[in-house]
């Protein structure tokens, strides 16, 4: 029965991270909606609709580098790895 038990006391715990995990990205939806609105100085009846919005995000997107953000999320993993590399060095030192 304590096996039983454990593991719906893990299960429950999961279900509360999946939770968290969704608050948490609805978080960064809502920052992330509220710093691009306020740094691009965008009026809000320029947003009073999901076709407005779209259309407005189509023309950010549009006006960005094709690859910004796949050279951020790089920029990132190589920085990890060097970072590792320089750590496995250091040790083998």
């Amino acid at each position: 029965m304590s096996s039983l038990k454990s593991i719906q006391t893990k299960m429950d715990q999961i279900e509360k991270l999946k939770i968290e995990v969704e608050e948490a990205k609805k978080e960064i939806h809502t920052s992330l909606g509220e710093r691009i609105i306020k740094s691009l100085e965008l009026d809000y009846e320029m947003l009073s609709s999901k076709k407005d919005i779209n259309s407005v995000v189509n023309r950010i997107v549009e006006s960005l580098p094709d690859h910004l953000f796949t050279d951020l999320n790089n920029d990132s993993v190589n920085d990890e790895n060097e970072s590792t590399g320089l750590n496995h060095e250091l040790q083998n030192s």
